[in-house]
């Protein structure tokens, strides 16, 4: 029997995605040429994750199957056409097909608004950031308070490698709800809603609405701030020691790259500049909220990976303490009505009953 909620939720979540990329699209400062260039290497990475991780669920499956008792084992082609069967009955292939398309979509869409429409935007915002980070770090900067706690090339390098590394769960748990079974509909769809929110919510509408430039760019694009030079300075230092042993601060090299691309005519993949608020921070607290569904103990390893995005992005300069803050309330106000929404999903209106002559 077709489960008609997948090709409903899948139906909002393309009018929600549809709308934003249609506005941005429509704006007049994205190039059309360079918007549907991003847009198909987003594709190509989606459908390249989803291949991916489809062998891998398929090597799953073909060990659960291996031969016992002298019975023989499906072959490899068997067990795919049987999964697009199920998929196909089941749903249409809807949920099969839907994340990475969605991740395709968003990301393109946010890259371009980020770097082209988001510029237009004058950094009004980090005066009164940088000041509530002297008060949330007992007069400090973040940045120094987390230096002086515990400061060095190699916390440097961990911060700096486990900040990045960020880009696999946000890119791979969108891909693996393709491969989630019907009885994960409310987690699936709780989820990809809730990234879509963060994405548009936090990472567009309030970083429209509230553009802040960051720490790290702060002398740059905002005004002269010492702390910050100071801390440019010692990010410096630390890269030329790791380099000394074959290591380097990727951090420096991503914002030199950010600034470059900074008045480009195309789009670049990654471009733009924005502190307030973090998806970064956003989209950790989402990996945390979704793992306590997976395990227990997933869930908590998971709290302490988006605790250290947290510090990672005022400890390297790319966010002020509250960017951060303000994402994971944020985010876990999305959950929550991702959540209604999923529920909402899965109880059809059916309008024509409601014509129907009461007994």
């Amino acid at each position: 029997m077709t489960d008609f909620r997948e090709a409903r939720a899948a139906l909002w979540g393309f009018l929600v995605t549809g709308f934003f990329f249609v506005l941005v699209l429509g704006n007049g400062d994205v190039p059309t040429q360079s918007f549907f260039a991003l847009f198909r290497n987003y594709l190509l990475a989606g459908f390249s994750l989803w291949f991916a991780i489809g062998v891998f669920g398929l090597a799953i499956l073909l060990w659960r199957n291996r031969p016992r008792d002298g019975q023989e084992a499906p072959s490899p082609a068997m067990v795919i056409l049987s999964w697009f069967r199920v998929q196909w009955e089941e749903n249409r292939l809807t949920r099969t097909f839907w994340p990475p398309l969605l991740f395709a979509m968003l990301l393109t869409a946010f890259n371009a608004f980020k770097q082209k429409i988001l510029a237009t935007q004058p950094f009004t915002h980090d005066g009164w950031l940088a000041e509530a980070d002297q008060w949330l770090f007992f007069g400090q900067d973040g940045w120094a308070f987390f230096h002086n706690l515990f400061g060095s090339p190699a916390a440097t390098q961990f911060i700096d490698t486990s900040y990045h590394a960020w880009f696999l769960p946000m890119s791979v748990g969108v891909i693996i709800c393709a491969f989630l079974g019907a009885k994960s509909y409310r987690l699936r769809t709780q989820y990809l809603f809730s990234y879509i929110f963060v994405w548009i919510g936090l990472g567009s509408v309030m970083a429209f609405l509230l553009p802040s430039a960051g720490p790290c760019f702060f002398n740059d694009l905002v005004g002269s701030h010492q702390s910050y030079a100071d801390m440019m300075a010692v990010l410096r230092e630390h890269d030329a020691v790791l380099q000394s042993q074959g290591g380097h601060v990727q951090a420096l090299n991503n914002m030199s790259a950010l600034l470059g691309a900074r008045g480009a005519d195309g789009i670049v993949i990654g471009g733009g500049i924005s502190a307030m608020p973090s998806v970064h921070n956003g989209l950790s607290v989402l990996f945390a909220i979704a793992a306590f569904h997976i395990h227990r103990w997933v869930g908590f390893a998971m709290i302490g990976y988006a605790v250290l995005i947290w510090v990672g992005s005022v400890y390297l300069g790319w966010h002020y303490a509250l960017d951060g803050i303000v994402s994971a309330i944020a985010t876990l106000a999305f959950w929550r009505f991702a959540g209604q929404l999923a529920d909402a999903i899965a109880r059809p209106v059916e309008p024509w009953a409601r014509l129907a002559p009461q007994a």
